[in-house]
């Protein structure tokens, strides 16, 4: 009876919450670090084409002939599409449009598409390349587009195919976007309306400004 009052009870329970809590720690730490990575922003540049991506990268004109090609490759899949001509002059402006590739799976209830099968779309205005995964192997790249459209929320700034928008229309430019702004974005399945795209990318620059504003509110909250 005597030797249990030697027990060392704070040693004791020094190990058992070492023993417990330690797995703990090390999961909300990879949790941490895990979610660092997700936010890690990636450093893109804009180009025109790819004799603008080669004069600015000397040395690597067949990487940036290849980014472009499948930037242009991307944009047919992904791009607004519309019934018409007029629909699409309307939302981007003349001389902004083409007729698009025939594509499976997109729908119009315009008899007239439907029925000779075309479909319209902006010109690709630019893409955006980068390092894929932060320097590995191969570059990303988003294909960009832009209006000239007085009216338009898109006039004369470089949007992707969801509306998001990355600022002036300017080539030559480098700046830094989320790793998601590289994501491929889903093949178009369906026409816009006339202002349709025009109406993604005003919610997308009010999302924008939303998420900016509260940034700033945090830091300065501590």
């Amino acid at each position: 009876m005597k030797r249990t009052k030697k027990i060392n009870y704070a040693s004791f329970r020094k190990s058992w919450s070492a023993r417990h809590l330690t797995p703990v720690a090390f999961a909300v730490t990879a949790v941490f670090m895990l979610a660092g990575c997700e936010k890690t922003d990636e450093t893109v540049s804009l180009y025109q084409n790819a004799d603008d991506c080669s004069s600015a990268n000397p040395g690597k004109s067949e990487q940036c002939k290849t980014a472009y090609n499948d930037a242009k490759k991307e944009a047919e899949k992904t791009a607004p599409k519309y019934a018409s001509r007029e629909a699409c002059v309307a939302e981007f402006g003349e001389g902004q449009c083409q007729q698009a590739p025939a594509q499976a799976g997109v729908g119009t209830t315009n008899a007239e598409s439907q029925q000779s099968g075309s479909f319209w779309m902006p010109l690709m205005a630019g893409y955006m390349m980068g390092r894929m995964m932060g320097g590995g192997a191969g570059f990303a790249k988003q294909p960009l587009f832009t209006s000239r459209a007085p009216n338009s929320p898109a006039n004369g700034k470089f949007v992707d195919a969801s509306g998001k928008s990355f600022g002036a229309a300017t080539p030559g430019r480098t700046m830094t976007v989320p790793k998601s702004a590289l994501a491929p974005k889903p093949a178009t399945t369906s026409t816009v309306t006339r202002g349709g795209f025009g109406e993604s990318v005003a919610k997308q620059s009010s999302m924008q400004r939303s998420s900016a504003a509260s940034g700033s509110s945090r830091s300065f909250g501590g």
